[in-house]
């Protein structure tokens, strides 16, 4: 498959912001949390501060990327929109360096902060995809940019293991290095989208949206979504899934560390789950091709629920050794499905929405999902105040995800969009 410029930079974007999601959100910033920040707290309790944080970021993404979304929409600002969360963003994930021992409130803080940033600079992201791509093609390009962004994660992490090797195991200097290097990948490598991308233009005679009519706007869009019954039906089961997907891959470094998996196991299986994750993501989207894309969603989903078992019976486990194989068999699941899971739910709901309004669409999309974390740190919150084990809200997250599956075999992916606005 040949891409144009502005695929190719649309693309890079998915590799840029992997540096982000991996060096930052998944490894480093929770390792120098548990292990510098959170000085003084109790592990347990550490652990279920770090994912009510993120649950209420992905709240406040959830809020933003459709206000805002539907603003840019209306004034062909979406590339705009994108460039501010992308550089709050960069300033949040560096100022993560200046925090020290004990700055647990600094640190849940500027990550929070990141973690917004992040989010709703993905909803733009993600609305884009209906301006570089045929109607044909989405559900390929959406799974090979999710799939080169995983390899392209892994280059800027490569070099953060090396820091760490060369200047020691848990060293707190490598992981603030690490940082900094995230945040250079993350904005070089977006360059080319506002280079090559062009959204579409602006319809000639429309007025431009202020702030107030953003929100105008939002309810109007809430509105329209609810004439797409299949749009509504398809949002909340990725909810209940996605949440679940999103809640593993953050929470998987503080919930090892609780576990009691070493640094350096946990470092390996990280690197091995993005090597994983790249061609099992390709296989998705070339599987999409001979069976429907729905069909390996949910196949996905019924993983994902083994997951949450295997998670959910570590504790009871009596040996480190036994936890490890465990703790890694879950890790391989992950790796095989994660990509697929996310990259078919975004093409397939591009097939769904109309295109004049991707931008306002796409914001709730990120309401419901794409890592914006809500149910699953609460259930981690509440299994901590119950049993006093973070494991066990992994293993609460299996009933959203069967619900989840449900609801999405409900959705009708044959009608258009603009066919079922006019029932």
């Amino acid at each position: 498959m040949r891409f144009t410029r502005a695929q190719l930079g649309w693309i890079l974007y998915d590799i840029a912001n992997a540096a982000f999601a991996l060096i930052v959100r998944t490894v480093f910033a929770p390792m120098f949390y548990k292990s510098s920040a959170a000085t003084g707290l109790d592990p347990a309790d550490a652990t279920s501060y770090w994912g009510l944080v993120s649950s209420v970021a992905g709240l406040v993404a959830g809020v933003l990327a459709p206000w805002l979304g539907a603003i840019a929409d209306a004034n062909s600002g979406r590339k705009r929109c994108l460039a501010y969360f992308l550089a709050v963003g960069l300033l949040a994930t560096v100022g993560l360096c200046f925090a020290g021992t004990g700055d647990a409130a600094l640190v849940l803080t500027l990550y929070f902060v990141s973690l917004v940033a992040y989010m709703g600079s993905n909803s733009f992201y993600d609305s884009l995809l209906v301006d570089v791509s045929s109607r044909g093609g989405v559900h390929r390009l959406s799974s090979i940019a999710y799939a080169w962004g995983y390899i392209g994660g892994m280059i800027p992490f490569l070099g953060c293991l090396a820091l760490m090797f060369l200047l020691g195991n848990g060293s707190i200097a490598g992981m603030k290095l690490s940082f900094v290097i995230a945040a250079v990948w993350w904005g070089a490598l977006a360059l080319p989208l506002f280079r090559y991308v062009r959204e579409r233009p602006r319809p000639a005679g429309a007025v431009r949206l202020n702030a107030f009519d953003g929100f105008r706007r939002l309810v109007a869009t809430a509105r329209e979504i609810g004439r797409y019954r299949n749009v509504v039906l398809f949002l909340i089961a990725y909810f209940l899934y996605i949440d679940g997907v999103g809640t593993i891959y953050m929470m998987a470094t503080p919930i090892s560390k609780d576990i009691g998996i070493s640094d350096t196991w946990l470092l390996g299986t990280i690197l091995g789950l993005q090597l994983l994750a790249f061609p099992f993501t390709i296989l998705y989207g070339r599987l999409a091709r001979l069976f429907s894309a729905r069909r390996l969603v949910c196949a996905a989903i019924v993983v994902y629920v083994v997951i949450c078992v295997l998670v959910g019976i570590i504790p009871s486990l009596e040996t480190v050794n036994e936890k490890l194989v465990v703790f890694l068999a879950a890790a391989f699941l992950i790796g095989s499905s994660q990509g697929g899971i996310q990259s078919l739910s975004r093409s397939l709901f591009s097939r769904l929405i109309p295109r004049e309004h991707a931008s306002e669409f796409f914001g709730f999309y990120n309401i419901f999902g794409k890592f914006t974390t809500v149910l699953g740190p609460v259930l981690i919150y509440l299994a901590v105040q119950l049993f006093g084990r973070s494991e066990y809200g992994i293993a609460l997250l299996a009933v959203p995800f069967l619900l989840g599956g449900v609801l999405l075999c409900r959705v009708n992916f044959s009608a258009s969009a603009g066919e079922e606005a006019n029932r």
